[in-house]
Parts: C-alpha cells; sequence; structure tokens
C-alpha cells in the first residue's frame, strides 16, 4: 500500500514539473504596441501600471524618476541582473522585457518596464506565465523596484 502510494506522489510532482515545463513558455504578444502594454489576463497574477486605476488586483503606480532615462535603465537591469534569477529578453533604449525566474519550481514572470521619452515614469508590467495566482509575487517585486530606485 504505502510502495503504491509513493508511486502516485512521485508521478504526480513528475507530472507537475512537466506541466510548468510545458507552460511555461514566453507569449508571442509581449513588448510595446503604440505605447502600451498587453492586457493583464483577468487572473490575479500580473500587475501593470496600464491598468484601470479601479482595477485594485492589477493596477499599480508608475514610477517616477529623476535623472535621464538611460541611466535609470541601466540602474533596472543592473538591480535584476544583480538577483541572480534575471535574464534580459530584450533591451532597448525606453524599453526592457526580462524573465525572473522562481528558484523551488522554476515559475518565469516576465517583467516588462517602458520608459517614454516625454515623461519621467517607468511604466511597469510583471505577469506570471503559468497558474492563476502568484501570492502577490508580482506587485512585490514592482514594490522592492520602486524602494531601490527611490534610494538612488
Amino acid at each position: 500500500m504505502f510502495r503504491w502510494m509513493a508511486v502516485i506522489v512521485v508521478a504526480l510532482v513528475i507530472g507537475f514539473f512537466v506541466y510548468v515545463k510545458l507552460n511555461n513558455q514566453m507569449p508571442d504578444d509581449l513588448g510595446m504596441t503604440a505605447g502600451l502594454f498587453k492586457s493583464c489576463p483577468t487572473s490575479p497574477n500580473c500587475v501593470s501600471s496600464q491598468a484601470e486605476k479601479t482595477d485594485k488586483v492589477h493596477y499599480t503606480d508608475p514610477i517616477p524618476y529623476t535623472g535621464n532615462r538611460k541611466d535609470v535603465q541601466l540602474a533596472i537591469e543592473s538591480y535584476f541582473l544583480k538577483k541572480g534569477n534575471a535574464d534580459i529578453v530584450t533591451s532597448r533604449l525606453g524599453y526592457v522585457h526580462l524573465e525572473v525566474k522562481s528558484a523551488l519550481i522554476g515559475y518565469i514572470d516576465d517583467v516588462e518596464f517602458y520608459l517614454p521619452e516625454s515623461k519621467k515614469v517607468i511604466e511597469v508590467r510583471s505577469a506570471s506565465r503559468v497558474g492563476y495566482s502568484d501570492m502577490g509575487v508580482n506587485r512585490k517585486r514592482i514594490q522592492q523596484l520602486r524602494a531601490f530606485l527611490a534610494k538612488q
């Protein structure tokens, strides 16, 4: 009896990791379109400064900054790369897309930043690729970056 239960548990764990691996692919429609990110899904695993302000689940304020946008963008990239779990997918002046990977299971979140030339704000979007709830990870990530940049 115990042996069968162990086999079932192992099979479920392996199945879960295979599911995550197969569904952890980057969406095709990320990036900017006319200055806008892809909208957040209805699930509570995404935050965006471009969501409706009345959407308490998804909305987060853009991050104001001083200085020039090139230096701020480099600071953002450096901040994430130093954490050791992020890779830059796209980086061009005014836009950055990073993949941030969780340590244990390997969930990948897509984190995007847009620094419009005409404003001194950073538009942000941080979204999980897999699952329904992110347990607040994406919102916390943006809050931590906001605090880091405020100290600069």
